[in-house]
C-alpha cells in the first residue's frame, strides 16, 4: 500500500503550519472543597466542549482551592474537576455573549471515592449516545468495537438505523428517505453511492454520528426520515494534536488500512487533515428464487451468485482556516475520495420453465466500479455584532463513476436455443457536476428572540453514458435496447425564516418556514424529454422544549419533509442480475411528502418518545413487478399511495456497578401502506422492532471491555418482507504509556446471524420469491492508534487523576 500512502507527504505537512496566540473573551473562576468544606489545593479543573468533549482550557487549584480560566469564549461547556482519591465531578453550563468578563461558578464539593479497580480512578467519560431536543448522538469512539471498523457499520448498529444492502437504502426509525451529511453538508450523491462510500469509510476518523429524525427548517427538506449527520474529528485546542493508526483483520480473506489525523491551531490560523485508506478482500453470496404457479406446473427461477469483491478505499480532507480581522473568519475546505471495487463472480442461473425444460446456464461477472470525488468548499463568517452574524458558503462538488462489466455465459445444460448470447460487454460512465451557494443571517434581538434566515441554490448535472455490446456466435453487436446517454438538469432555490423564542427559563420553542423551489429535466437521445417538471413547496417546522427542576424535560416537534427521486431512480436503464430478472428505472416518479409528529421525555439519559408519520406517495426501492406472460420479473423504484409509521423508542442507561454501563436503545414501530404501482394494488401493515445493547467494563490496568449487540425483528421494505438479522460484537481496549496510544481488538457477528433475507408473497401480482444477501459482515480486527500533541494545557503541572480528560484532546 505504499504507493497509496506517503508518510512523507504528512512530515511536511507538519513542518509546514505556523502559530499564533488565542483571544482572551471570559474568565471562569470558583473554589473546590472537601466535605467538610476545606479547601482543596491541586485539583484539575478542565473546560470541555459540549459538543465533543474536547478539551479547551483547564487550571489547578492554589492552596485555597481557588481556580481561574482565562479566554473562555461565548458558547456550551462541560466542566469537569477531579483530584485522586475522589470522585469526578461534571456539569454543563453555558455563557452568552451578553454576560459579563468574568462568571464565577461558585463553591464545588468532591467527595472521596468509595471504591477503585487498582490504581484507576472512576473519572465521568461522555456517554456512547445523548439525547439533544432534537436528535440523538451517538459518540463513536466511545465504542470500542468501532475499531478498524467501516462508517457503515458504525452506522448500522446505531439506534434506530437500518441499512439494507439488498436494495442500497437505509431507514431510519423505520422511515426511508434518509439524507447522509458529513460535517454539516450534503453528501449530494445517489443513496447507493452513499452506501458505497460510508462502507469504506474508516471509523477512527468520526467522532459523532447525529440522527436528526426532526430537522429544523435550517436543513433542506430533502428526506422523509430526516437527516444523519457524521461528524468527522476536527480539533480545537490551541497547540497541535493528531492521531496516527493502522488496523488489520480477517473475515472470508485479509483487511488492511491505516488513519492519520492532524490539526493545528493558534490565535489567527488553523489546519486540519484526515486521511484514511482501507483494503478488503471478501466474499459474498447473493441468492434468488422465484416461482410462477399455474394449473398444472410451477416455474421456478433460481440464481446463486459466488461474489469475491475486493475493495480499495482512500479519503482526505483538508482544511485551512484563517481569522481576517476580530469579527470575520474565512475557511477552506478540500476533500477527496476514491473508492475501487473489483468482483469476480461465478453466478449459477436454473430456469424450469415446463416439466420436460431445465436450463443450467453458468455465468462468469468481471465487474469494476471506479468512483473519483472531490469536493472544494469556500466559506466566510462575519460578526457584526455580539448579537448579529451573517456566514456565506460556496461548494463545488464533482463525481465520475466508471462502471465496466463483462458477462460470459456458458450452457452447463437444457436446450442451447436457451442461449441467446455468449458475451455481454457493458460500459458505463457517469460524470456529475454540483454547484452549492448559501448564505445564512442570525440576529439575537432580545434575550427572549433569536431570528435566522438564509437563502441556498443547488445546480446540479448529472450524465450517465451507458453502451452495451453482445457477443453472438464470435460476432460483437452494439444492442441498441440497453444503450442510452440520459442527462439530468436539477435546479433547487431555498429560503427559510425561522424563531427562537425563550418565553422563561424552563420554555424553549423553535419556529420555522422553508420554502423550496425545483425545476427539473431529465432527456436522453432515444427518448426525448423524459422530466421537464417545475415545483414549489413550503415546509413548516415547530419545536416546543418544557425542561423541569429535576432535570426532566419534554419535547414536541412537528415537520414536514420531501423525499425526491434520484438520477439513478428515473434515469431510463436495465441491468442484468440473472437471464430472467432485470433492474430498471422509472421516470415516472413523483417526489414523497411526509408529515411527522413527536413526543419525547427526558430525564438525564433516559428517553422515552413517540413519533407518528404519515408520508404521500413514500417512496420504496427494489420494488418487484412480474412479466406474467415471459415469466421475467424487474425490480425498479415505486411510489406507494402512502405509507404511516407509528414509531415509540426508549433509551435506558443502567449502571449496576462503578465499573459497569449498559446503554439499552429499543424502537418499536408498525406501518401501514398501500401500493399503487400494481394492477390489483393491495394495502397492508406490519410491526417491527430493533434493540441496541451496549455493555461498558472499566477493568483494571486501563482496560476496557465492550461487549454490544443488535436484533432487527421482522420489517417490511415496500411490498418486501425482510426477515429477522442480528449480531453480536465484542472488543477489548488497552491504554498504552497514561493513554498516548491505544491497542484494541475486535470481533463483529460474532453468530454470523447478520445477513439479510426477505421474501415477496404478492399472489394476486403472481409474485413469489425469496432473496438472501450474507456479505460477510463476520471479522476479527487489531487496531493500534498513537496519539501525539502539544497544547497549551500541557504546560499546567496536572497529575494522574486527569489522564482520561486529557486524552480527549486526541483520538482515544
Amino acid at each position: 500500500m505504499h504507493k497509496y500512502f506517503s508518510f512523507n507527504f504528512v512530515v511536511y505537512l507538519i513542518l509546514g503550519f505556523l502559530t499564533t496566540d488565542a483571544v482572551a473573551q471570559v474568565q471562569i473562576m470558583g473554589t473546590v472543597v472537601d466535605a467538610e468544606g476545606l479547601p482543596l489545593p491541586a485539583v484539575n479543573v478542565l473546560i470541555l466542549n459540549e459538543t465533543d468533549s474536547a478539551l479547551v482550557k483547564g487550571a489547578v487549584t492554589d492552596k485555597l482551592g481557588i481556580y481561574r480560566i482565562d479566554g473562555i469564549q461565548p458558547g456550551s461547556y462541560i466542566l469537569s474537576v477531579s483530584m485522586v482519591g475522589f470522585q469526578t465531578y461534571e456539569e454543563s453550563f453555558s455563557i452568552r455573549e451578553s454576560e459579563d468578563k468574568s462568571l464565577n461558578i461558585g463553591p464545588i464539593t468532591l467527595n472521596e471515592s468509595i471504591e477503585q479497580l487498582g490504581e484507576i480512578v472512576t473519572t465521568a467519560r461522555r456517554p456512547l449516545y445523548e439525547q439533544e431536543i432534537d436528535r440523538l448522538v451517538v459518540n463513536v469512539q466511545r465504542d470500542i468495537t468501532s475499531g478498524g471498523s467501516s462508517a457503515l457499520e458504525v452506522l448500522q448498529k446505531s439506534p434506530g438505523v437500518q441499512v439494507n444492502r439488498q436494495s442500497n437504502d437505509i431507514a431510519l426509525n423505520g422511515k426511508s428517505g434518509v439524507v447522509i451529511l458529513i460535517n454539516d453538508k450534503e453528501v449530494r450523491l445517489p443513496l447507493e453511492s452513499v452506501i458505497t462510500m460510508l462502507n469504506g469509510m474508516s471509523a477512527a476518523n468520526i467522532e459523532q454520528i447525529e440522527l436528526i429524525s426532526t430537522p429544523p427548517a435550517k436543513y433542506d427538506a430533502e428526506g422523509n426520515a430526516g437527516i444523519i449527520n457524521i461528524k468527522m474529528k476536527k480539533y480545537s485546542d490551541l497547540g497541535y494534536t493528531g492521531s496516527i493508526g493502522t488496523n488489520a483483520g480477517f473475515n472470508s480473506s485479509e483487511t488492511v488500512g491505516g488513519n492519520v489525523s492532524f490539526s493545528r491551531r493558534k490565535h489567527k490560523v488553523a489546519y486540519f487533515f484526515n486521511y484514511s485508506i482501507n483494503y478488503n478482500d471478501s466474499k459474498e453470496v447473493m441468492f434468488d428464487e422465484r416461482s410462477l404457479e399455474s394449473a398444472v406446473f410451477t416455474e421456478v427461477i433460481r440464481s446463486n451468485n459466488l461474489r469475491n469483491p475486493t475493495l480499495n478505499v482512500q479519503n482526505t480532507t483538508l482544511g485551512f482556516e484563517y481569522s481576517l480581522s476580530e469579527k470575520t473568519d474565512a475557511e477552506i475546505l478540500v476533500t477527496g475520495y476514491r473508492r475501487r471495487w473489483l468482483t469476480s463472480d461465478l453466478s449459477e442461473n436454473l430456469t424450469h420453465s415446463n416439466p420436460d425444460s431445465q436450463v443450467l446456464i453458468e455465468q462468469n461477472i468481471n465487474e469494476e466500479n471506479l468512483w473519483n470525488n472531490g469536493i472544494i468548499n469556500f466559506g466566510v463568517n462575519h460578526t457584526f455584532s455580539n448579537d448579529q452574524s451573517l456566514s456565506f458558503d460556496f461548494d463545488y462538488l464533482y463525481y465520475k463513476n466508471i462502471n465496466p462489466s463483462t458477462y460470459r455465459n456458458d450452457l452447463i445444460s437444457g436446450d442451447e436455443s436457451a442461449l441467446a448470447v455468449d458475451a455481454i460487454d457493458v460500459e458505463k460512465e457517469t460524470p456529475i457536476n454540483i454547484w452549492v451557494s448559501k448564505l445564512d443571517y442570525q440576529s439575537k434581538l432580545s434575550e427572549i428572540l433569536t431570528l435566522k434566515a438564509g437563502f441556498k441554490g443547488t445546480r446540479s448535472d448529472f450524465l450517465n453514458d451507458v453502451r452495451v455490446r453482445d457477443t453472438i456466435d464470435g460476432n460483437t453487436v452494439l444492442n441498441a435496447a440497453f444503450t442510452n446517454k440520459a442527462d439530468l438538469r436539477e435546479f433547487i432555490g431555498a429560503g427559510y425564516f425561522s424563531a427562537d423564542v425563550t418565553p422563561s427559563n424552563n420554555i424553549t420553542l423553535n419556529a420555522g418556514l422553508r420554502y423550496e423551489f425545483v425545476d427539473r429535466e431529465l432527456s436522453s437521445p432515444q427518448e426525448g424529454r423524459l422530466v421537464d417538471s417545475e415545483d414549489g413547496q413550503f415546509f413548516p417546522t415547530l419545536f416546543v422544549n418544557k425542561s423541569f427542576s429535576n432535570e426532566n424535560s419534554l419535547n414536541l416537534s412537528y415537520s414536514r419533509r420531501t423525499t425526491r427521486p434520484t438520477f439513478w431512480d428515473l434515469a431510463p436503464f436495465v441491468f442484468f442480475i440473472n437471464p430472467r430478472t432485470v433492474i430498471s428505472g422509472n421516470s415516472n416518479l413523483k417526489a414523497a411528502i411526509s408529515d411527522a409528529v413527536s413526543l419525547a421525555f427526558n430525564k438525564k439519559q433516559f428517553l422515552v418518545s413517540l413519533a407518528y408519520t404519515h408520508s404521500q406517495d413514500a417512496i420504496a426501492r427494489w420494488q418487484p413487478s412480474i412479466n406474467t406472460e415471459t415469466n421475467e420479473q424487474s425490480y425498479s423504484t415505486q411510489n406507494m399511495d402512502y405509507l404511516d409509521t407509528f414509531a415509540l423508542t426508549v433509551g435506558l442507561p443502567i449502571n449496576p456497578f462503578p465499573w459497569w454501563n449498559i446503554q439499552l436503545n429499543a424502537t418499536g414501530n408498525y406501518q401501514a401502506y398501500r401500493t399503487a404501482h400494481l394492477t390489483d394494488n393491495i394495502s397492508g401493515g406490519a410491526a417491527g422492532f430493533n434493540a441496541h445493547v451496549n455493555n461498558a467494563f472499566s477493568l483494571p490496568r486501563d482496560y476496557t471491555l465492550d461487549i454490544s449487540g443488535f436484533y432487527q425483528s421482522e420489517t417490511v421494505w415496500g411490498v418486501s418482507k425482510m426477515k429477522p438479522m442480528g449480531a453480536l460484537n465484542m472488543g477489548i481496549q488497552k491504554r498504552l504509556l497514561k493513554g498516548q496510544g491505544t491497542i484494541r481488538l475486535s470481533a463483529t457477528d460474532i453468530l454470523d446471524t447478520n445477513i439479510w433475507k426477505g421474501i415477496n408473497d404478492i399472489e394476486s401480482a403472481k409474485i413469489n420469491s425469496f432473496f438472501k444477501y450474507h456479505f460477510d459482515a463476520r471479522s476479527v480486527k487489531l487496531s493500534l492508534t498513537w496519539n501525539f500533541g502539544s497544547n497549551e494545557f500541557e504546560k499546567i503541572d496536572v497529575s494522574s487523576g486527569s489522564q482520561e480528560e486529557q486524552d480527549r484532546v486526541g483520538i482515544n
